[in-house]
């Protein structure tokens, strides 16, 4: 069975969040999704201050989509967004 990888951008709802703990929902959530976080989550400059979070996880294909996962994300008091930046398949 093939994995999914795919890269997310995560904002946050302002600039006084903690960054640290928006890693922390990432690695909790992608971790009950079955996913495996690949690499290290980065922080990117946006614009007057902002960082996003963006981060790599692989899943198994049969899970199917990250919609519900998503929306989980979304649902956090201290997540504005969660933007799908590249989707591709592992196979092995």
């Amino acid at each position: 069975m093939a994995k999914v990888i795919i890269t997310f951008k995560v904002m946050p709802e302002s600039l006084d969040v903690d960054l640290n703990g928006i890693k922390e929902i990432l690695k909790n959530k992608i971790a009950s999704f079955e996913g495996n976080i690949l690499g290290e989550m980065t922080e990117e400059p946006v614009a007057f201050g902002l960082k996003s979070v963006v981060v790599k996880f692989a899943y198994d294909e049969a899970k199917g989509s990250t919609d519900d996962l998503e929306d989980e994300l979304t649902a956090e008091e201290t997540i504005q967004s969660v933007e799908v930046l590249s989707v591709g398949r592992a196979m092995g």
